[in-house]
């Protein structure tokens, strides 16, 4: 059943295997998403002691909210992990509860601002074609339980394709990255129009303005999609935003 439409805020769901960057991501969007750019560090990463994401937490910006969950091969037992991301979707899950350990009830009581209105597949592009086959089916039951809700794939670590940094204004044209996307879309269905990359390597105090921008462009597409209909001020922050960023170039 797809989601009611956005009132106080857009809820995107980051969903992936441990370690694709999931929180890296959320990270990123935050930064291109502050006015100057500055980089946030708010979802504990790489080496931090709490990197390994196991609670299901939210980060917001503006009208926007970002959800961070455990990685979808943190258990091995594929019908729970089906069961909770349903659950998810449908805000069945109290904010902050620990995933690992959470055992699915489909009685549990919908929790309406948890509902979630768009999900973003989270791949490692320089190691999605070592993704076992195993895990690629548990990878389209998840994008088909989520067919009602707009989703789109997020490749990131497209750095280690050896793509120049020059040709990240037209990455989408990149050959590397068209091939590596016709190979994902064949194995679980998804349209190579709904996948995009995002660069979550930055240094210093702020994002650069290419990063930002690959960004910045992903959440303008999620916006729109997701509801199109919305009213423009609850889109405003990241559109807008991702409209400056663009006229940069």
């Amino acid at each position: 059943k797809p989601p009611e439409k956005c009132v106080d805020c857009t809820n995107i769901l980051l969903f992936g295997m441990i370690g694709a960057g999931k929180s890296s991501t959320i990270n990123t969007f935050l930064s291109a998403l502050d006015p100057d750019r500055r980089t946030m560090n708010c979802a504990p990463t790489g080496q931090h002691p709490g990197s390994v994401t196991l609670k299901l937490t939210s980060y917001k910006s503006n009208s926007l909210k970002f959800w961070d969950t455990a990685g979808w091969n943190s258990s091995d037992d594929p019908v729970k992990i089906k069961e909770v991301f349903r659950m998810i979707l449908e805000g069945r899950v109290p904010l902050g509860t620990n995933l690992k350990d959470f055992n699915p009830d489909a009685n549990a009581d919908v929790i309406p601002e948890n509902v979630i209105h768009g999900v973003a597949f989270i791949v490692n592009t320089f190691t999605m074609d070592n993704i076992k086959l195993d895990l690629l089916k548990v990878f389209q039951d998840l994008q088909n339980i989520a067919k009602n809700i707009y989703n789109i794939v997020i490749g990131t670590n497209f750095e280690r394709l050896r793509i120049p940094a020059k040709s990240y204004n037209h990455i989408y044209e990149n050959n590397k990255l068209k091939r590596k996307f016709a190979k994902l879309s064949d194995y679980i269905g998804m349209k190579k129009r709904t996948m995009f990359v995002i660069s979550n390597e930055w240094k210093g105090y702020k994002i650069e303005k290419t990063k930002c921008v690959l960004a910045l462009y992903i959440l303008k597409n999620m916006v729109r999609k997701i509801d199109p209909g919305q009213d423009s001020s609850l889109a405003d922050a990241a559109i807008g935003k991702c409209n400056w960023a663009e006229n940069q170039f």
